[in-house]
């Protein structure tokens, strides 16, 4: 993997997530990688086509599956690019700040 590349960031997915996780879970936080990171907000009519293209953009396959959003990072965490709807709820919207803060963090 091109560690000078972006690292492609898990998604909330429509069907794999939507199940699993609870909005009110309390996580760790001083499990996070930085707590200085620069994002950037892309507001799409379809996010899984804009998804789709990012991560193909940054030399990754894309994802496969149907996405409420996305989210990008650089390998030192110094900047992350989160892909939404053009409305999003807090839950979309934290989870993917999340994965800017602290990475892979799937279980």
């Amino acid at each position: 993997m091109k560690k000078t590349l972006t690292v492609l960031m898990m998604a909330l997915a429509t069907n794999a997530f939507a199940f699993y996780e609870n909005p009110h879970e309390k996580f760790d936080m001083t499990r996070n990688k930085t707590n200085d990171v620069k994002i950037k907000f892309i507001q799409a009519k379809n996010v899984t086509q804009a998804c789709e293209a990012e991560s193909r953009r940054r030399g990754f396959n894309g994802f496969g599956i149907a996405l409420d959003a996305c989210s990008f990072y650089n390998y030192n965490y110094t900047e992350c690019t989160i892909i939404t709807p053009l409305v999003a709820n807090f839950h979309t919207l934290g989870h993917e700040v999340r994965h800017c803060l602290q990475g892979a963090f799937h279980k």
